[in-house]
């Protein structure tokens, strides 16, 4: 399947078979958040993965009953100490030859200092980041025939506390995963003529 089939296909899966999914899909899917780009490489993302019955049924008190109805649930963090590594990201990236060509390719890093940020910021950036990693798991998803549902709609703080996640890590997502129990419509979308807000 190409990306733009991928793409095209992709639906926000509500329904799923009990049907167990096997581990070399789900590294796959794992896989695919991992390789994501992020700003300076800072990487924040970092995933759970439940499987268990038992854990899946403890985590519906905190979010939609079909969330925990699908085979496995990722709950999608973000690594608030992430952001302190900024500079060691830069350069490695450095070392690797990335900003080659540009004004970021300097001979020496050493006394290079990352913008600082506000709390605001640092949000906006590590969520930002990390929903990128996301999205590359749906695709990766969608191409082995299995269906997602990204999920906001849960009780962040219970699910940290439920799954003693360390003080570093917020979940900020679930997502669902399973093989499909229907397959939806496409849903309405906006032409392009509606987005696109100009082009100069």
């Amino acid at each position: 399947m190409k990306v733009q089939e991928a793409i095209k296909t992709r639906r926000s899966i509500r329904g799923f078979k009990s049907t167990k999914i096997s581990d070399e899909k789900l590294n796959q899917i794992l896989e695919a958040g991992r390789l994501a780009p992020s700003g300076t490489n800072i990487q924040p993302w970092r995933f759970l993965v439940v499987e268990s019955v038992e854990m899946r049924e403890k985590l519906k008190s905190y979010t939609l009953n079909f969330v925990a109805e699908a085979p496995v649930v990722i709950v999608c963090c973000v690594d608030r100490s992430s952001i302190q590594h900024r500079k060691k990201r830069i350069l490695e990236l450095h070392k690797v030859g990335a900003f080659a060509g540009t004004e970021l390719a300097r001979d020496n890093l050493d006394s290079y200092k990352p913008r600082s940020m506000n709390e605001e910021e640092q949000n906006n950036y590590l969520y930002l980041n990390c929903a990128i990693a996301i999205q590359n798991m749906v695709l990766q998803a969608t191409e082995l025939g299995l269906g997602s549902c990204w999920i906001m709609m849960f009780n962040s703080k219970k699910t940290k506390k439920l799954f003693k996640l360390a003080d570093s890590l917020e979940p900020i997502a679930l997502l669902p995963i399973g093989y499909p129990a229907k397959n939806p419509e496409p849903r309405p979308r906006f032409s392009l003529e509606k987005i696109i807000i100009d082009r100069v």
